[in-house]
């Protein structure tokens, strides 16, 4: 992204590009182990933002044994405040503090191997919204940390 497009969206969407950013921002995966690892594609769509932001892919490891929030981008200031799990399908509320608090709404539905989930976040202050759409898909094994 070059530093025009960069700089339009701090100016334009502020705190969104930054939550963003470190939504979808994980640790490394290493190479094998007994874990899965996985390709995580996210989008974000912010109303009336005139520059349209790519796809971020990154890759993480997570454990076998993960509770369905693993799969869930999050800030370390976010805590969940509600989910429920109905057959294949997470729903989930979030509320985030810090200098730009917000509360964010959405859902994941797995599949064999495969996820996809839906995000939309409000921050508190402005009452503007942004949705993240995101999709995951198990690409091989690592080792989660401990």
């Amino acid at each position: 992204m070059n530093r025009i497009h960069r700089y339009a969206l701090r100016s334009a969407a502020g705190p969104f590009v930054a939550v963003a950013v470190a939504l979808v921002a994980a640790p490394a995966a290493h190479a094998q182990g007994t874990d899965d690892q996985w390709e995580i594609s996210s989008r974000m769509e912010m109303p009336g933002m005139a520059v349209s932001v790519p796809a971020q892919v990154v890759k993480i490891c997570v454990g076998k044994n993960a509770k369905d929030d693993d799969f869930v981008p999050k800030q370390n200031n976010c805590k969940m405040v509600e989910n429920k799990r109905a057959g294949n399908k997470f729903t989930y509320k979030m509320a985030c503090a810090g200098n730009d608090p917000s509360t964010m709404e959405g859902e994941v539905v797995f599949g064999t191997g495969a996820y996809e989930g839906k995000m939309r976040m409000t921050m508190t202050k402005t009452n503007e919204t942004m949705q993240m759409t995101y999709s995951g898909q198990r690409v091989g094994s690592c080792a989660a940390p401990k």
